[in-house]
Formats: C-alpha cells, structure tokens, sequence
C-alpha cells in the first residue's frame, strides 16, 4: 500500500492497509511517488553538474596560476610612498 505522511513530507513509516482497488484516498500514489524520485534525481544531476563546473573552473584557475603570462603581467604596487627599496631586507 501507500506510505503513509505526517505534515506533507515526514514518512511515518506504516502503510495504507485498503486493497488498492478500493483506496480513493491514495489513487495513483505510485505514479505520484515516481514522480518525486524523478524530481529528486533532476536535483541531484543539477547539483552534480554544478559541481562539475566549479571544479572545471578551479582546475583551469590552478592551470594558469603559476603560467608565464601570470609572471608578465604582475605588477608590484609601492603601499608605501616613502619606500624606494622594494626588496625585503634580507
């Protein structure tokens, strides 16, 4: 039989106990029930996907962190104006 709820989505656990011909008050629950699944395997695949995403671009991040263009178009910025000596002392 039909999983019974509480409060819409709390499973409680027992079973509709009406033989499924005569149950009008669950008519259809396996195809609503499908229904649910599906919609929670499109969530899944989306979080999934998203998540491909995020690690496609930190991959591509990683790649290009330490590339020669990086090297070249790194600018040192004097916070102090007084500094001429840009080196740390050693």
């Amino acid at each position: 039989g039909c999983p019974l709820v509480r409060d819409v989505f709390e499973l409680t656990g027992d079973f509709c106990r009406v033989p499924k011909r005569r149950c009008h008050r669950h008519y259809c629950w396996e195809k609503l029930r499908r229904a649910e699944v599906d919609l929670e395997r499109v969530r899944v695949w989306s979080q999934l996907d998203e998540l491909f995403e995020q690690e496609r671009n930190v991959r591509a991040a990683m790649t290009n962190r330490a590339g020669l263009l990086a090297l070249m178009l790194h600018q040192t910025i004097q916070h102090d104006p007084l500094c001429t000596n840009l080196r740390s002392p050693a």
